[in-house]
């Protein structure tokens, strides 16, 4: 699945290079539109994020976000200021299909546990960002600046066994570079468990980069500068997706 992705900050849409937030580039597109034009494409599904709310949660920009989806009817994926039930609760009643939780599944794990069980499983993302280290892949979690005490394939077996199968996974060093997608990591996931669904992100800079992420056999490939900066567009990437299953 192509799963174009649209990151707001500050009431804009914005890229940030390796999740920092000093190097924010800003879009001119209206939220919205910019959200129509890929449901439009074909797109089958969007994922979004609020970077003001993860950074801040009383700072959330929900209700920018939740008028701008309030018209789609493809599915979206939401994340960022994501800490309590009700959060959960209030994304699901304003139409999302699921929502995405990072850092809190990672450092809170018996709290996710106790939403995933109330709310199911289905409408759960698990949002892991890892770093290459000696020992293997190793998540990080408030902005990539602490380090987990659980291995990745730990998390990953977690939430497996609460039923979880949607997974998105960044190598903190692709995102936003445009420099090609972690291959090697998303290999390491679907040889440690083939039934997940990995959702890619980060670095997908050209067809080619989708065309061998398909190979692997990734459950979706998260579009977020390459769509912005106009490298090749939704109906490009849904072509080359479809053509190589």
């Amino acid at each position: 699945m192509i799963i174009p992705a649209l990151d707001v900050l500050q009431n804009q849409i914005v890229r940030l290079y390796q999740g920092k937030y000093d190097t924010a580039q800003f879009y001119p597109f209206e939220l919205g539109a910019r959200l129509k034009a890929y449901a439009d494409s074909g797109a089958g599904k969007l994922h979004l994020v609020d970077l003001e709310g993860a950074r801040d949660p009383s700072k959330k920009q929900w209700q920018l976000i939740q008028a701008a989806t309030k018209a789609l009817n493809v599915p979206y994926q939401v994340g960022g200021g994501i800490r309590a039930e009700q959060d959960v609760s209030d994304w699901l009643k304003a139409g999302a299909n699921q929502v995405v939780i990072g850092s809190m599944a990672v450092e809170q794990r018996e709290q996710v546990q106790a939403w995933i069980e109330k709310f199911g499983a289905q409408h759960f993302v698990i949002a892991l960002d890892v770093n290459k280290t000696t020992n293997g892949w190793a998540p990080a979690t408030h902005g990539w600046l602490n380090e987990s005490e659980f291995s990745l394939f730990e998390l990953i077996d977690f939430y497996v066994d609460l039923g979880v199968i949607d997974f998105l996974c960044t190598d903190i060093s692709k995102d936003g570079t445009m420099s090609g997608p972690s291959f090697a990591l998303y290999e390491d996931l679907i040889n440690h468990n083939a039934d997940i669904k990995v959702q890619a992100s980060g670095g997908v800079s050209s067809l080619a980069d989708i065309k061998q992420l398909k190979a692997l056999g990734v459950g979706g490939v998260i579009l977020g500068k390459s769509l912005l900066d106009g490298a090749f567009s939704v109906e490009d990437a849904l072509a080359c997706y479809s053509t190589h299953e």
